[in-house]
């Protein structure tokens, strides 16, 4: 049954592949990029946020790089070795000042050196200014930047952008709108950007150094991260002087009676013996989970140097595929996982044939037994890094195999959805895979024959090879949290959770070896498999419920409903088939059924979400209202104060003004006043009416924030980071006070 669909899925991609292949003319027409630049170890180009100039005196730009796997490029502070990319904007026409604002990077570690960069996708934004807004802009970029890998190779590229001026006869015709198709993309990585100013949701309380005859050592007291909710993973130290600052490792003061304080020292290395930290300017940048904060600091001081305000910063968050994972839980999850899959009824055979052979030849030698059973055991890793080796092939050749990316795909989630409904079927007996039978059967057949006639070690090894392709289909229930993390990963977390898996699989194995006796422990098979069977069946039919919740974000409630009706046709009639007893009903219910699955395919390409993106608003403590600014006035007019709130989902620096301001007892008080509006857009993703809305602000990125009342028609723009009585403030005076607009800084 599952190769009878194997042509419709093919029919499937070349229409999707031809449908994007028609489209790509169309959208490179609105397409505000220069062309790529392309290398063996990368490719770079310069991307705009806007179509065109506005009233702004400056613009948004990026520039992006796709690098190949285990090559990179630096941060502003390159590290131990390395510099960053070096800008040219000479021959430009109608600019100002570039500044480049730097995403949080992550550090590297290779041979004692330590350097900061980033890898895989990066956008570097830019805030260009512009010298008369009025006029067009010509842009001519010269780029140099260092890509290392095993080597550093260092490059260049040149890049011309033209972005024509508001009123002119380009922008006029074009029919675009001002935000371009890359503004939101760009707007990702500048949510990147660590936090500066003076109200922080974590910061630096205190600051010191002390000097012992051999270290010296940098102690730093960081408050807010309890109440933030995250822990530093990483703190990054830039100075003028020649010396370097190890990882950061928490620490504990005696006389700390704040909760809300927690210690960290960093060892400095590099120092001459006269010097000292004492008094030393620092910039300090600080990640913890998706928060990360930079500040400008005297050591021995709690002095902020240069701090700038609110108004000037950029929303910040640090964010990677594997960051956020507790690499250890994610190493645990893969060896439980393969050591469940010896249970699972596909593999538990082998090992029974193994066990019995223990179990019936009490008398054999108990050195052969151990080794047998070891060459069993690195069969089975063996065949991991084999599977490791191939997926690790793929990555390097510019396949992707991570799962990231794909679970944002309605077609990803749909065919997944199928499969786990077909597995499920499966489990339940109502249809079998020949191919799977047939070779468990030979391989059953030939590891008996082996444990009955030969005791060469390259059996025992077959036998081990032979257990883990059994286990493959097997692996889909337990292991998608390892397999998925390490997919996403590098070759190194590919390497490392295969390995896991493959040691967890041979833990029975590697027991027995050690000691023999412990083969009468272990479960032999009975018809207790058949309740394994149907819990397993239950388990994915569970698995897949819970992928149409997400394929409901991505296409509505209707696409998901659709696809769930087409898998319980496709169900119902394998069941009908499964008990017809004549071959006519037989290939009816099997037409049926593959129908069936091919409504559950199809569904997501003739449906809609029933509701915009935009107006999906979050529940919580505070009532929002979908967002329609079309209604701000009518509302004003009768008297309410609207807030209108522009978040998103990868805006962690939303979630934290949510959290630490918008959500606390006095501001969530005041905010559910009855004359009071909560207004909120999602801008998890694009959308080009809150593009629009944020443009006619000048703005091109969130957080955003406004109030507009009877005395503030036009709003009262908050500043990226909130605080407490900035809004009460803002609340305040659009309600009451006068009449003018203003900017809450």
């Amino acid at each position: 049954m599952l190769r009878q669909l194997i042509p419709h899925f093919t029919i499937l991609f070349a229409f999707v592949a031809t449908t994007i292949g028609a489209m790509a003319p169309a959208i490179a027409a609105s397409d505000m990029a220069s062309d790529w630049i392309d290398e063996d170890f990368a490719s770079v180009r310069l991307i705009s946020a806007q179509t065109r100039t506005t009233t702004s005196d400056t613009i948004r730009l990026g520039l992006e790089f796709e690098l190949q796997p285990d090559w990179k490029i630096y941060w502003r502070s390159a590290g131990d070795a390395g510099f960053p990319p070096q800008l040219d904007w000479s021959g430009s026409e109608n600019i100002g000042d570039a500044e480049i604002l730097w995403p949080a990077p992550h550090r590297f570690s290779i041979f004692g050196l330590e350097t900061f960069g980033y890898k895989n996708h990066i956008i570097l934004p830019i805030d260009l200014a512009v010298t008369h807004p009025d006029q067009p802009v010509s842009i001519a970029l010269d780029v140099d930047y260092l890509v290392c890998s095993d080597i550093c190779i260092p490059a260049a590229a040149k890049f011309s952008l033209d972005i024509p001026a508001a009123g002119s006869a380009i922008a006029a015709t074009s029919g675009s709108p001002v935000v371009s198709n890359h503004a939101h993309q760009i707007e990702k990585f500048v949510s990147r950007v660590p936090l500066r100013g003076a109200v922080l949701p974590i910061s630096i309380s205190s600051i010191s150094s002390s000097k012992a005859p051999d270290q010296t050592t940098l102690h730093l007291g960081i408050s807010g991260l309890s109440k933030a909710g995250v822990e530093v993973d990483d703190i990054l130290i830039e100075s003028d002087l020649r010396a370097g600052f190890g990882l950061p490792a928490s620490a504990q003061k005696a006389a700390n009676n704040d909760p809300e304080l927690q210690y960290f020292d960093l060892a400095v290395f590099g120092l001459e013996e006269d010097q000292s930290l004492q008094n030393v300017p620092l910039t300090i940048t600080v990640i913890a989970g998706p928060l990360s904060v930079e500040q400008n600091l005297l050591v021995g001081t709690d002095t902020v140097l240069n701090a700038e305000d609110g108004s000037d910063t950029s929303p910040s968050v640090v964010s990677s595929d594997n960051e956020d994972v507790n690499i250890w839980l994610i190493g645990l999850f893969a060896l439980i996982g393969g050591l469940i899959l010896n249970v699972m009824p596909c593999v538990l055979p082998v090992l029974s044939i193994k066990i019995m052979s223990v179990i019936n030849v009490r008398e054999q030698d108990i050195g052969k037994v151990r080794l047998g059973f070891l060459a069993s055991a690195a069969g089975i890793i063996t065949s991991f890094w084999i599977i490791a080796a191939v997926l690790i092939g793929i990555k390097l050749t510019g396949g992707s195999i991570g799962w990231g990316i794909q679970f944002q795909q309605p077609l990803f989630l749909t065919v997944m959805t199928i499969v786990l409904a077909l597995f499920a079927l499966n489990m339940w007996g109502q249809f079998e895979i020949g191919g799977h039978d047939q070779l468990g059967n030979a391989a059953n057949d030939a590891i008996a024959k082996q444990e009955t006639h030969g005791r060469h070690l390259s059996g025992h090894f077959l036998t081990g090879m032979f257990a883990t392709l059994l286990a493959t289909p097997c692996s889909a229930p337990f292991l998608g949290t390892a397999v998925g993390f390490a997919l996403a990963g590098d070759s190194i977390d590919i390497f490392s959770i295969f390995t896991l898996l493959g040691i967890g699989l041979a833990v029975p194995y590697i027991a027995i070896a050690v000691q023999p006796r412990v083969a009468h422990l272990l479960p032999k098979p009975g018809r207790w498999m058949n309740v394994v069977k149907a819990v397993l069946g239950f388990a994915l039919i569970g698995t897949a419920i819970w992928l149409l919740g997400i394929l409901s974000v991505q296409i509505g409630m209707n696409g998901a409903v659709f696809v769930g009706i087409g898998l319980l046709i496709g169900g119902l009639f394998v069941w009908a088939r499964k008990r017809a007893a004549s071959l006519r009903p037989r290939f009816a219910f099997t037409a049926i059924a593959i129908l069936g699955f091919l409504i559950a395919l199809f569904a997501p390409g003739f449906t809609r979400p029933v509701e915009p993106i935009a107006n999906n608003v979050k529940t919580g403590p505070l009532q929002w209202q979908a967002f329609a600014p079309e209604t701000i006035n009518t509302l004003v007019a009768d008297g309410k104060t609207v807030l209108v709130d522009v978040t998103a989902e990868w805006c962690v620096s939303c979630q934290v003004n949510k959290k630490l301001v918008l959500e606390t007892a006095d501001v969530a008080n005041a905010l559910r006043r009855d004359d009071i509006v909560l207004m909120q857009a999602d801008w998890t993703r694009p959308d080009q009416k809150i593009s629009d809305y944020l443009a006619s602000y000048g703005r091109f990125g969130i957080p955003f924030n406004a109030i507009f009342g009877p005395n503030a028609h036009d709003g009262i723009l908050l500043s990226e980071l909130l605080s407490a009585e900035t809004v009460l403030n803002a609340l305040r005076d659009a309600s009451s006070a006068s009449d003018l607009v203003r900017n809450a800084q």
